[in-house]
């Protein structure tokens, strides 16, 4: 089938060049402050370096009882939603929708469920 609609495809494109492009340089900055943040939260083992860009990727350290599945459940009751990238492995990406008080608010939550985890 034809695409007869793709004024829709082309505007979400438009606004991703024009306006979200801008502000790439806070999303990178707010990863590097969530990795900084999350380097000091024992069990949690990050990837060497700083991120290159919006994508924070750590480990679950072996030692703690819950999987990648059970942190996203133990998250969620403090308004975290995440998701897992592989078995123990997790990826945060930070965006246009993620601001300071929303990374801050992410940090405290790590460190409530792995205070309780060691």
């Amino acid at each position: 089938g034809g695409m007869r609609q793709v004024g829709v495809i082309a505007a979400a494109g438009i606004i991703a060049l024009q306006t979200m492009s801008k502000r790439l340089g806070e999303d990178h900055t707010r990863a590097r402050k969530l990795a900084e943040g999350l380097q000091h939260i024992d069990g949690l083992v990050l990837d060497e370096g700083k991120p290159q860009s919006n994508m924070v990727y750590f480990n679950i350290a072996d030692r703690i009882s819950f999987d990648e599945k059970g942190l996203v459940e133990k998250l969620m009751p403090h308004g975290v939603q995440i998701d897992w990238s592989g078995p123990g492995r997790i990826r945060l990406v930070t965006h246009y929708a993620i601001d300071d008080s929303a990374l801050e608010k992410t940090l405290s939550a790590f460190r409530r469920v792995f205070g309780s985890a060691a």
